[in-house]
């Protein structure tokens, strides 16, 4: 033995004396354990002797008892646990000794390979239910749920000693003891023994049971019961009031109960209880209004497992109901929804004198049939069934909810749904469901307000039918609504088919999207109405409707260009609006001498420009296109291609290319031949010119029978200049300003240079002092003319005479001009240039010639002439 196994065994044997023990008074059963026997935790007075056997010689009786962990070798290896017995006639399985280690225990002798099986210890458990036993012979759990006076249930004890009850035992007065069951009524009082079902015997003893498996129905072993007629307990009402019952199983065999104590689940079940109920039906509805085309739905409360009848009734007054309605536009009842599980339609088949189905007489003299409505007509799982009365099967707990819908043609009323019992015709129920029409709600997407090509999209809800009916009204439409599609079709009433129709989404919203481009209405004001059925104008009423008003305009264009004169290299802007959402964008035509925008940009095919959604466009006529334009004047044509969102006036071919008017594109793309009229714009020699290309133009756009539309505009191309205005001389610490004028766009930039005219080369022993002054100004919007400035500050100026250089970044247009800064002195300044009137350049020198003026020479030409003579003295002077 080894210290450490020695140590446990020592430790295990102080605590010895705990598991020897007297039992105490209570019911003994199968006291005398043999080999390979079950004992329960809580058992006391147990005779083991047997159990354990004799040692090796025989006679000495082994006093030892061993558990081996799991994957041991017992044969070989030491036990982990050792108790010893003591008594081993008297013995009590302890709580706290074996809830730890469970499962086989060993008769032990200390030695390796001694250990020989002697029995097996568990844990006890106890529970207890309540099974109620159909005519058909089915077993439910109502354990916690309700049964009826006359149902028959049988009680089921669960639990692990039924091994208990396997050890044999020979004494008489053992034979009574087992599990015992306690029933309380509702008025408290401890029922030992239950009124059963049988012919013979008419009371179950419940106390002393012996289970003979885990899953025990008392009177009927371990089989669940077969039938109603050998149950335990008859629930009849004369010997049993209603109420709630409580049911306990306790197990106090060998002393368990009084050595653990009252433990849920191990010497005591937990309490199950049974609610007693008269033979009673119920029906409840889910909602009391529903908006048709909706569900609701019914809940019947009743016996478990039990038929009954559901019907609407009431009905059969309806004219659908007898037969002769169309089942699409009649005014019906609600419907039982097909399909559903233990819910089967009656059949309308009432020639058979049987008092069942729709022939069941539900009330003195009355027949189903006779207050239902009874269409022989319908179809739903299988053809001459009835949906408006139904045969269900409750469930366990002894109800069901079936599902009923309501469609656009159900009748608007109040209805009653029965209950009944297929026995008892004084067990009925009835309940009762209003069902509204529904409402229509319409709007239009937007402000209202729409040009004809726009998409306009209609939306709303309609929570009364399946499909909403569309159409308008306005000036010279058909006077009771018009087909919204096509407002040439007059409206006929009732007839779906000439209005719009649009299905109901499952949330009760629909949405339809009108093309106006197609519809052929002229501007004006419209009403468009929403109608939850083909109703027109003049039969609203009685109908769900709503209507919105819209305005319809014409399309247009417009359009401006950012200036009316261009300078070469400089860019310009065609900018506009053109309302009715032309998916095709807008065409920009620049005509000119020997010059179309679409030869020059576009390979010979006329230039389009995208519209944004609100309506704008910008064509950007790039510094790269103008810089090489001839001077003079360009005609400028926007086409917006209107309500067929189509140009119609476009053009065809190359060399030549030409400009063609056709009504029908598609025509034309089959057969080329299919157009009004054209003209060569380019790449022949019967091309138009500039000015006639334009009109030729304009005129193909004007025909009757083009719906394209136009703006026209013109610009000029001028050679670029700058003009410099007359600066004059000032004083070191001046401050002023050099300006001019320009033909150059707005925003462009200039590059203004003053720098004095000593700045040349010198020595590199003179001193190469400089003033000046550099900027980049911006072109801005002028009078007459645009204009540019530069604000100079001569404080770090010498006095010196000075060249003012301006330069254009975007074209090649210069200028420049002289003036003098003077010392301060008594002294009057010279003047060095003379003020001119109107726009002259007042330059010694420049690059840019001056523009050519057509009136003859005068005085503000001399004056110039002088004021050029006077700067050309001081240049000399100063070399």
């Amino acid at each position: 033995m080894t210290k450490k196994f020695a140590l446990a065994l020592v430790s295990l044997m102080v605590l010895a004396f705990i598991v020897v023990g007297s039992a105490s008074a209570a019911p003994a059963y199968a006291t005398n354990i043999t080999p390979g026997q079950t004992i329960f935790i809580g058992e006391s007075g147990l005779n083991i002797a047997l159990a354990l056997g004799a040692d090796a010689d025989g006679t000495t009786p082994i006093s030892k008892i061993a558990w081996f962990s799991s994957g041991t070798a017992v044969a070989s290896e030491q036990p982990a646990i050792v108790y010893s017995v003591g008594d081993n006639s008297s013995f009590y399985v302890q709580n706290a000794m074996f809830s730890a280690y469970e499962g086989s225990w060993y008769g032990y002798n200390g030695s390796i390979g001694s250990a020989t099986l002697a029995f097996y210890v568990y844990k006890p458990s106890l529970a207890v239910s309540i099974w109620d036993i159909g005519t058909d012979g089915s077993a439910t759990d109502v354990t916690g749920k309700k049964v009826t006076t006359g149902d028959n249930v049988t009680l089921r004890v669960d639990s692990n000693l039924f091994s208990l009850f396997e050890r044999p035992s020979n004494v008489s007065s053992q034979a009574l003891n087992g599990i015992d069951i306690n029933v309380v009524t509702p008025s408290g009082a401890t029922l030992v023994k239950l009124t059963n079902s049988s012919a013979t015997n008419f009371t179950t003893n419940i106390t002393g049971i012996r289970p003979t498996s885990s899953q025990y129905y008392l009177l009927t072993s371990s089989a669940k019961p077969l039938n109603g007629t050998a149950t335990p307990w008859q629930l009849n009402i004369s010997q049993y009031s209603a109420g709630t019952y409580e049911v306990t199983a306790k197990c106090n065999i060998n002393g368990m109960k009084d050595n653990l104590g009252s433990i849920t689940g191990v010497t005591v079940s937990e309490t199950a209880t049974l609610e007693l109920d008269k033979d009673t039906v119920s029906i409840t509805a889910d909602k009391e209004t529903v908006v048709r085309n909706n569900d609701f739905s019914v809940t019947i409360d009743g016996k478990p497992s039990t038929y009954y009848y559901v019907w609407m009734s009431g009905t059969n007054s309806y004219t659908y109901g007898n037969g002769s309605g169309d089942a699409d536009t009649a005014d019906i009842p609600p419907q039982f929804q097909i399909n559903q599980d233990d819910v089967d339609f009656l059949s309308n088949n009432i020639s058979s004198g049987d008092n069942t189905g729709l022939n069941y007489t539900y009330k003195s003299g009355t027949r189903i049939y006779q207050d239902v409505a009874n269409n022989a007509s319908y179809t739903a799982a299988t053809s001459n069934l009835n949906p408006y009365a139904v045969e269900v099967k409750t469930g366990k707990d002894g109800m069901i909810t079936v599902g009923i819908t309501t469609g656009s043609n159900t009748k608007a009323a109040t209805y009653t749904v029965r209950v009944e019992s297929e026995s008892d015709t004084q067990l009925y129920d009835t309940v009762k469901v209003t069902v509204e029409k529904g409402s229509v709600t319409i709007t239009a997407s937007g402000d209202g307000s729409y040009y004809l090509g726009e998409q306009i999209t209609f939306s709303g809800t309609d929570t009364d039918s399946d499909y909403v009916y569309l159409f308008i009204t306005g000036p010279n439409l058909a006077e009771n609504g018009a087909n919204l599609e096509t407002p040439s079709i007059a409206l006929e009433n009732g007839n779906a088919s000439t209005f719009v129709t649009k299905a109901v989404n499952v949330d009760n919203t629909w949405e339809y999207k009108l093309e106006t481009s197609t519809i052929g209405l002229d501007a004006g004001t419209y009403t468009v109405y929403a109608v939850n059925e083909p109703a027109d104008k003049a039969h609203l009423s009685g109908t769900k409707y709503d209507t919105v008003s819209i305005v319809v305009k014409k399309p247009f264009v417009t359009a401006t260009v950012s200036a009316s004169t261009v300078a070469k290299g400089d860019k310009l802007y065609i900018r506009g609006t053109a309302e009715g959402n032309p998916t095709q964008g807008v065409a920009i035509w620049i005509l000119g001498k020997n010059y179309w925008n679409g030869e020059a940009t576009n390979s010979d095919a006329m230039v389009t420009e995208t519209v944004n959604d609100d309506g704008s466009f910008e064509y950007e006529f790039g510094s790269g296109d103008t810089k090489n334009l001839a001077s003079g004047q360009y005609f400028v044509v926007v086409q917006h291609p209107m309500y067929n969102d189509e140009f119609n006036v476009f053009t065809g071919g190359v060399s030549p290319t030409f400009v063609i008017e056709s009504p029908d594109r598609s025509a034309y793309a089959t057969n080329n031949n299919e157009y009004n009229a054209r003209f060569v714009i380019w790449g022949g020699d019967n091309k138009l010119q500039g000015s006639d290309a334009a009109e030729a133009l304009i005129e193909m756009i004007d025909s009757a029978d083009i719906d394209d539309t136009y703006t026209k505009l013109t610009f000029l191309v001028e050679e670029p200049w700058i003009r410099i205005n007359t600066v004059g001389d000032h004083y070191v610490g001046d401050q002023f300003t050099i300006s001019g004028t320009t033909n150059l766009a707005v925003d462009d930039d200039l590059i203004v240079e003053v720098t004095s005219s000593s700045f040349t080369a010198t020595q590199k022993s003179q001193s190469g002092e400089f003033s000046g002054q550099s900027e980049t100004v911006k072109v801005v919007a002028g009078t007459t003319y645009n204009e540019w400035s530069m604000d100079v500050d001569a404080s770090t100026f010498k006095a010196d005479e000075y060249i003012v250089n301006v330069e254009s970044i975007e074209t090649s247009a210069t200028a420049t001009t002289t003036f003098n800064i003077l010392t301060p002195g008594p002294s009057t300044p010279t003047v060095t240039s003379t003020a001119t009137s109107g726009p002259v350049t007042t330059t010694a020198t420049t690059t840019q010639a001056t523009p050519t003026e057509t009136a003859a020479p005068g005085f503000g030409a001399l004056v110039a002439l002088i004021g050029l003579g006077a700067v050309a003295a001081l240049v000399l002077r100063k070399e």
